[in-house]
């Protein structure tokens, strides 16, 4: 698995933070939003998105970092 994360700027919020899980063909698996200033945390197990495209504009990250997250989220 690779796990990657982007940053994106909502108004009224701070910077979101989307999170992905992929297989090693890019396949997404598994998709979560994080906004750190408001401690909104979406969780997306069945994502629309189907395939990183251009995944070298993204950061890549840990397994842990993803999971801490997802756990947080949890429902």
């Amino acid at each position: 698995m690779k796990y990657y994360k982007a940053a994106q700027f909502v108004p009224d919020k701070g910077h979101a933070w989307m999170f992905y899980e992929c297989e090693d063909d890019l396949r997404v698996k598994r998709l979560l939003t994080y906004i750190p200033e408001t401690k909104e945390i979406q969780r997306n197990e069945k994502p629309v998105i189907k395939r990183l495209f251009r995944p070298e504009l993204l950061q890549e990250i840990d397994a842990a970092e993803f999971n801490e997250i997802w756990e947080a989220g949890g429902e």
